[in-house]
């Protein structure tokens, strides 16, 4: 018994001792853990963008923000003041924080994490992608003890490295298609290197990278160095950085096995090095430089109402869902609120030698970053991308004049920016060193800033990017307003040239309380339903724009607003509908979706993922299967009738080709053959329902740009007419063989230096037709009618392939389509963004077969009344946006004999056939 008990007293003793180590070692470990207290400030730059700040209230706000570098086990601790007018919050994926409140505008939030694991980690201001415009930054969190890295040498020996260790420290972001980095010295001083920054060191430095994406992802590739991929012993010269937040740090010895040298790293994504990610890692010699890294473009540098005008600088323009403002500055409201009656959030000015960045921060749509003009001359243009997707590009600008930028996939998306030359007096539209001319994407060179076509353009730009400019017909006048800035032109309006230009206010161009009435509506009445895409008007339930609106043409009233809120329905952009008529298919253009929608309750029956960027929708007569172009990408989707999931995707372009971005197909009548204009390759594609391609016809006459963007097909199949939107053209195809039998000169009649009409062409009718788009083919074969943006509409005979009429309608012309007229014929309901009625017109309003008597039979507001059923309270921009266009019954060739009795019943024999009679 006595040995059991000094056993026992022998087993306690050995476990005190074991808990008495552990208690010791845990305080030990405790009492090396620190806490790391910062004082942050979210601050507003001179640019616009948003910046974190650490220290006193003068502390200037950097991107990235301070780099934080603690040990595993410590703690940090962040008291967040938030001086923007956002709420900002700071939040750190991968470790734990107390707090996911966000700081509102003049508000403090205090947050504690802890380090409780090795890496690197990106923190950010956690607002709705208004992070990407600077609110984000890097902390680092090493092992407490020994090496944090380790590096391959030149005889391939892996190298242990300390903190001690390292000449410098990169810090690099990725967001966008921009680096954004900061040099940490080996005493730890943080210096800014801003946007697009190249890299230097001296040969044998010990240089670690920290390598960190926001947003979209990256691949980070540096030329001639490798390194060890994280917790292994493999060594890489790349890394993907995958969407979200993703982070890669590693450390080399500059030069290691290769010597001195200029060395790039870039995005490994070809359309992302397009868009400006890349730079330059220099190593000098020993002994024959110092290492310096050249410091990027600044938001603080050489803009307007920059704060150093002795350093580069950078604006920004946002890339958004926003109606108007789809590249907006963030900046905007600053620049509408200066005294020069500026109405545009898409304008930027800045002086020769800066940058402007793009980032996507607030679409769920791809895009591109195109030019569409720029100063004579200029470096870097036209600048483009080869491929649509979320991210965003850098360009430095160093010629004087204005730059206007687009996107591909959306054209009607645009972003200014203005490179002025001080030294000139007003604001520099053209090259000052080649007369203030310009050039345009479409091959034209050396336009003088005082033609008639530049100052169309201009008018284009500042009513589409302006919504108190567009044509709101509720109210019963228009004004139309320019900025009181002057600017130098070539000479006075309209293609004078005088030596040393011509300083001129763009608000000599304004329109003053011009009435504007609806108009009345036909006197003859339509069958069924007209359905239009109001893609810009807003509602209360949403934050996304876009609705549909319903008229009744049995009283030209709007009967039904559907706005969707339930999804967020997104800039809704085209329809098709079932056989039955009894669902409505919509795609979703700056975004992902297809929408299927009771056609009769206006209520959501699916929301499907078809793909980036979806466009039109057509049925196959055949069988009813959906075809949609995904135009952000290089395919239509098909969707089996009574299915609402992708089955396949057509491709539209062969494999490891540029991507072709289809628009607005047509299908034949009979369901064999998909065809396509393809924006990106510049081409009509014809396509077999079930694969392959069948043809593909250049519509451009081998000039850069033609942008095919719309299909029409003849009633048997037999010609293909594609609207070439910035080539002001139409391209008439065969519809068997696809070769191109014809290009009808949309603007043969107009002369873009002093904008006078003549009949040109010779056929006997004065007409333009300027950036036409949609252009459908009337279901008996007369006539194509084309919607065009300059604020036409013009009528194709479709034996002669001639133009025999054009008639007006408002700014940014954009859908057409037809639907049946009671008693027999058509209507061509057409519709327009920047105005809020629909357009009616009848091409044959005798029935006699001659189309040169077409005329607008009446109009229709888009505008809601107190008796339009809807499912969200419309809160701004009434009726506007009005783009696609689907007429009910579908009395097409093809889709016509499919239709249910009780939709035959309201027809005619000959619209029930339509090339039988």
């Amino acid at each position: 018994m006595k040995e059991q008990i000094i056993k026992f007293n022998k087993h306690i003793a050995a476990m005190a001792v074991v808990m008495l180590f552990a208690v010791a070692l845990l305080s030990s470990s405790m009492a090396m853990a620190a806490v790391h207290s910062f004082n942050f400030t979210a601050k507003t730059l001179p640019n616009g963008q948003l910046g974190y700040a650490t220290g006193g209230a003068d502390a200037e706000a950097v991107i990235p923000g301070p780099a934080l570098f603690v040990k595993q086990g410590d703690t940090i601790q962040i008291t967040l003041t938030n001086n923007t007018a956002v709420d900002v919050g700071f939040n750190v994926p991968g470790l734990v924080n107390s707090n996911s409140a966000k700081a509102t505008p003049g508000q403090t939030q205090n947050y504690t994490l802890h380090a409780n694991k090795t890496g690197t980690y990106v923190y950010h201001g956690d607002n709705n992608g208004k992070e990407l415009l600077g609110l984000f930054g890097a902390i680092i969190v090493d092992k407490k003890n020994g090496p944090i890295d380790s590096f391959v040498n030149g005889d391939g020996s892996i190298v242990p490295v300390t903190q001690a260790d390292l000449d410098k420290q990169f810090v690099l972001f990725m967001v966008g298609s921009t680096f954004w980095g900061t040099e940490i010295s080996a005493d730890g001083v943080q210096k800014p290197l801003w946007a697009a920054p190249d890299l230097g060191a001296v040969e044998n430095d010990l240089v670690r990278f920290h390598v960190l994406a926001i947003g979209p992802g990256h691949t980070f590739h540096l030329h001639a160095h490798r390194w060890l991929k994280t917790d292994t012993a493999t060594v890489i010269d790349t890394k993907l950085l995958n969407d979200g937040t993703d982070t890669h740090s590693f450390t080399i010895k500059a030069g290691s096995g290769v010597g001195p040298g200029d060395w790039q790293f870039h995005c490994h994504l070809i359309a992302h090095m397009e868009a400006g990610m890349h730079g330059s890692f220099r190593v000098d010699a020993v002994g024959s430089g110092d290492g310096a890294s050249v410091v990027g473009a600044s938001p603080y540098g050489n803009i307007l109402l920059g704060a150093r005008p002795s350093e580069p600088g950078v604006v920004t323009l946002e890339v958004s869902d926003e109606p108007a403002s789809w590249f907006r500055s963030p900046r905007g409201d600053a620049i509408v609120g200066l005294p020069f009656d500026i109405k545009t959030k898409s304008l930027e000015v800045m002086y020769p030698g800066s940058s402007v960045n793009f980032v996507m921060s607030d679409t769920n749509g791809v895009h591109t970053i195109s030019s569409l003009l720029w100063p004579s001359g200029a470096h870097h243009m036209p600048f483009d991308q080869s491929a649509a997707y979320r991210g965003g590009g850098i360009v430095k600008l160093t010629t004087p004049g204005l730059y206007v930028f687009t996107c591909k996939v959306h054209p009607y998306m645009f972003g200014a920016v203005i490179v002025d030359d001080p030294e000139t007096p007003g604001l520099d539209l053209g090259n000052p060193a080649m007369d203030y001319k310009i050039d345009l994407v479409t091959g034209i060179t050396g336009l003088p800033t005082s033609s008639d076509l530049a100052v169309r353009l201009l008018r284009t730009f500042f009513v589409a990017t302006s919504p108190s400019n567009w044509q709101d017909y509720s109210t019963g006048i228009w004004n139309l307003k320019f900025p009181t800035l002057p600017v130098r032109i070539s000479g006075a309006p309209f293609g004078n040239i005088e030596g040393g230009g011509l300083a001129l206010a763009l608000s000599a161009l304004n329109v003053i309380d011009a009435p504007l009435a609806v108009g009345a509506a036909p006197e003859k009445p339509g069958v069924g339903e007209v359905w239009v895409n109001t893609q810009f008007e807003k509602t209360a339930g949403k934050y996304k724009p876009g609705t549909t609106t319903v008229v009744d043409t049995t009283n030209w009233t709007v009967k039904r607003k559907v706005a969707l809120p339930e999804i967020n329905n997104n800039n809704p952009h085209n329809m098709w509908t079932n056989r039955d008529q009894s669902v409505i298919y919509q795609t979703q253009w700056f975004d992902t979706k297809l929408s299927m929608i009771n056609r009769e309750t206006g209520a959501l029956i699916k929301n499907i993922t078809v793909g980036n960027t979806p466009s039109h929708v057509v049925t196959l007569p055949s069988n009813d299967d959906l075809t949609i172009a995904i135009n952000g990408e290089n395919g239509v989707a098909i969707i089996p009738a009574g299915t609402t999931t992708v089955s396949k995707m057509l491709p539209t372009q062969a494999h490891g080709h540029t991507s072709a971005n289809p628009h607005g197909h047509w299908v034949s009548a009979d369901g064999t053959k998909i065809v396509t204009p393809n924006i990106n390759t510049n081409d009509i594609g014809i396509y077999g329902a079930t694969g392959g391609i069948h043809a593909r016809t250049p519509t451009g006459n081998n000039a850069p740009g033609a942008h095919p963007i719309a299909i029409g097909m003849m009633p048997d199949s037999s010609k293909i007419y594609a609207a070439n939107l910035l080539h002001h053209s139409l391209s008439v195809v065969d519809g068997a063989s696809g070769a191109l039998l014809k290009t009808i000169n949309l603007i043969a009649d107009y002369n873009p230096i002093d904008g006078s009409f003549a009949d040109n062409d010779g056929n006997g009718a004065i007409a333009v037709g300027v950036l036409p788009i949609q252009s459908p083919v009337s279901p008996d074969g007369k006539a194509v009618v084309i919607a065009a943006t300059g604020g036409q509409i013009v009528i194709v005979d479709t034996k002669t392939d001639k133009i025999v009429k054009m008639l007006p309608c408002d700014p940014g012309c954009h859908g057409a389509n037809f639907g049946a007229k009671e008693g027999g014929g058509y209507y061509a309901y057409v519709t327009t963004k920047f105005g809020n009625r629909l357009t009616v017109v009848d091409i044959d309003p005798d029935n006699n077969g001659d189309i040169s008597d077409a005329h607008i039979a009446g109009y229709v507001s888009l505008v809601d009344t107190a008796s339009t059923a809807k499912d969200d309270t419309v809160s701004s921009l009434p009726g506007f946006g009005g783009q696609g266009v689907l007429a009910v019954p579908n009395v097409y060739n093809g889709w016509v004999q499919n239709l249910p009795d009780v939709w035959k019943n309201g027809l005619t024999a000959a619209q029930r056939n339509p090339i039988g009679h």
